[in-house]
């Protein structure tokens, strides 16, 4: 089923149960029968990882995702907090908050965030008897530089109840928070082209310093994201590719773990049409940042240990010769070395980055020099594709007086 079910699930469970062979295969139910949030239930039993779901949507218009083209809905606290209440009785100790942007919870016109609204929201789920600890899931990095109290003021309640614990945070049991960022790319040109939203109010020339900005004040407060880059997306040029290495060079001393995810077109978004990424055609750049991302992440997590750096230093080059360099040809070689450890000064004339002579350093990003002004003032503004909270009664309007009848492929 393809869809949100709340509004159709009751006829098609009746016509499931009854062998209904009329029923074909994948059956999706349309927006229009889209359900408000004060139509969805209370879970009756305990979810998966203690899920609780706090919005939908979300509006920012990124062409290769779903939720980005609908409007952020967001769940009655009281909800939410009998939600967490189920899932505690049952013997859940933490609650992982489904959400596509945490910072949309209960917003306000122009995708401004509801602060007073995200702290009560917390409050409450912490009071809940019996949970320990919160997950939290995905954020914009915009919200954060445009208000940085946003994070100073959340932090007592986000990371002293995370169960991640790292040895560079500064909290006094090492926690951290691990929202999930999409980060995407750091070709400005891309970023204009498939997801110019997820910046807003800033413009897609202003995206790098908006990552590097954002990532030091997460940093500051022990907020170690979980960031995801997409390679591949269509009419990536070289160019672009070094522009996101340009990015990553600059995240060097980042406190959070980089995941780049291969372009996948998902059915009803913009780009359900493109070509899927393929990594047997993936380039010497896009293989460098690949291996560049998780030689940060095995840094970060694992440190700079001697027995688990011969283990790469051994294991990849056998890799290279057994299997890597069949299915990916001599491309994957270098990128492949300098994940493995080799030395920088050996791998600097066959890549593109260089990083001989650089460590990371433990006491993470410098503070951003600089103000970083706003390119836009409203979402109306010409050249942006945005669903706020201003629109919300008019969708809601317009769905209870739609279609009611679901289709089937």
């Amino acid at each position: 089923i393809d869809g949100e079910i709340e509004r159709a699930f009751s006829d098609l469970f009746k016509r499931i149960m009854a062998g209904d062979p009329s029923l074909p295969r994948i059956i999706k139910v349309p927006k229009e029968m889209q359900a408000t949030v004060e139509e969805i239930p209370v879970v009756r039993h305990r979810s998966t990882f203690g899920v609780v779901e706090i919005t939908r949507g979300c509006g920012r218009g990124c062409q290769f995702c779903g939720p980005a083209t609908k409007v952020g809905r967001s769940f009655p606290l009281g909800h939410i907090v009998e939600s967490a209440q189920v899932n505690a009785r049952e013997g859940a100790t933490e609650i992982m908050i489904a959400t596509e942007d945490m910072f949309l919870y209960e917003q306000l016109p122009n995708f401004e965030t509801n602060l007073p609204a995200l702290e009560k929201l917390f409050q409450s789920i912490i009071a809940v008897p019996g949970i320990e600890t919160i997950q939290t899931s995905h954020i914009t990095m915009a919200p954060v530089v445009k208000d940085p109290s946003i994070i100073e003021r959340l932090t007592p309640y986000v990371v002293p109840y995370s169960h991640v614990q790292h040895r560079d945070s500064t909290d006094p049991n090492h926690r951290a928070a691990d929202p999930i960022i999409g980060l995407e790319t750091g070709s400005a040109r891309l970023f204009n082209t498939y997801m110019k939203g997820k910046a807003y109010p800033y413009k897609g020339h202003q995206w790098r310093d908006v990552v590097l900005k954002g990532m030091e004040i997460l940093n500051r407060n022990n907020w170690f994201p979980f960031c995801t880059f997409i390679i591949g997306l269509p009419g990536e040029t070289n160019d672009d590719v070094k522009e996101s290495l340009n990015l990553l060079y600059d995240l060097r001393d980042a406190k959070g773990t980089f995941v780049p995810t291969f372009f996948v077109p998902l059915e009803d978004t913009r780009m359900q049409k493109k070509a899927s990424a393929k990594m047997i055609e993936m380039t010497e750049l896009q293989w460098e940042f690949f291996f560049t991302c998780w030689k940060y992440n095995v840094e970060f997590w694992k440190g700079n240990r001697k027995s688990l750096n011969a283990k790469f230093s051994l294991g990849a080059p056998i890799y290279y010769q057994k299997l890597g360099k069949r299915l990916f040809g001599n491309v994957i070689k270098y990128p492949l070395a300098r994940f493995a450890g080799a030395p920088e000064r050996l791998l600097r004339k066959h890549l593109y980055l260089d990083f001989t002579g650089h460590a990371r350093n433990p006491a993470g990003m410098k503070p951003f020099a600089g103000e970083i002004l706003p390119g836009f003032t409203n979402v109306r503004e010409k050249g942006l594709n945005l669903i706020d909270a201003t629109q919300l009664h008019q969708l809601q309007s317009s769905v209870a007086s739609g279609a009611t009848s679901v289709s089937g492929d």
